[in-house]
């Protein structure tokens, strides 16, 4: 799995700086020297790149990631900043401090083997008090289709379990009843219809594993200590 995959590479490096970087991703010759120029400042634990489409070079398809309107979202958006700016997450290639990393233990891969490892790790790096920066001058491509998705049932029964546990280490509890009241029955009837028509290993068992997930995240206990919002 992803996570488990980041925290192996890490342990067998070397280094200062730690660069990850996707199998469906590409970066400019020179992005590795802007990511660790903007991991120079004492609070800068995370630098990434903007991520353009490889199929149309000129297009973004992710620059700052920024919390949501609503409990569990992060919203991507596309416009380049003409300086190094903070974010809240990123994903595909980014570079961490070595230090901060091993000092968060890196990612939780029991808890987010895939799907929103890095919302979890972006989430300690706030509550450590740290930033995480896009650097305009830093650039990548990734190799995504428009419309193209990755989905199997594996996926699925993470796609809103992950979501779920998000919101009850780092939001309130008033924060998950709005979520699971207002938003969880939408969220769960569009990811039925889209995870079983765009899956790779079965209808039925993507939609289970889909619901097994939800049922995943009602029963998880988060032991809310003095970090955590009540």
């Amino acid at each position: 799995m992803l996570a488990c995959s980041r925290n192996a590479g890490a342990a067998a490096s070397r280094g200062e700086f730690l660069f990850f970087l996707d199998d469906d991703n590409v970066v400019a010759p020179d992005a590795i020297r802007f990511l660790v120029e903007a991991l120079r400042p004492e609070r800068s634990a995370v630098s990434a790149p903007i991520i353009y489409y490889l199929a149309r070079p000129e297009a973004v398809w992710t620059s700052v990631i920024l919390k949501g309107r609503f409990p569990g979202f992060y919203k991507l958006h596309t416009d380049v900043p003409r300086n190094t700016v903070r974010t809240f997450s990123f994903h595909n290639s980014f570079m961490v401090k070595r230090r901060i990393f091993e000092q968060l233990n890196g990612f939780d891969c029991q808890l987010f083997p895939v799907r929103f490892s890095e919302v979890d790790f972006a989430h300690k790096i706030e509550l450590e008090g740290c930033d995480a920066l896009v650097t305009p001058n830093a650039k990548d491509w990734h190799d995504l289709g428009w419309s193209l998705v990755h989905v199997d049932s594996d996926r699925a029964y993470y796609t809103e379990r992950n979501r779920m546990i998000v919101i009850k280490k780092y939001f309130t509890k008033r924060d998950f009843r709005f979520y699971a009241i207002c938003l969880l029955p939408f969220l769960t009837a569009y990811y039925l219809f889209h995870h079983t028509l765009s899956t790779t290993d079965g209808r039925t068992k993507t939609a289970a594993a889909f619901l097994r997930g939800v049922a995943s995240g009602f029963a998880f206990k988060v032991d809310r200590g003095p970090q955590h919002p009540r």
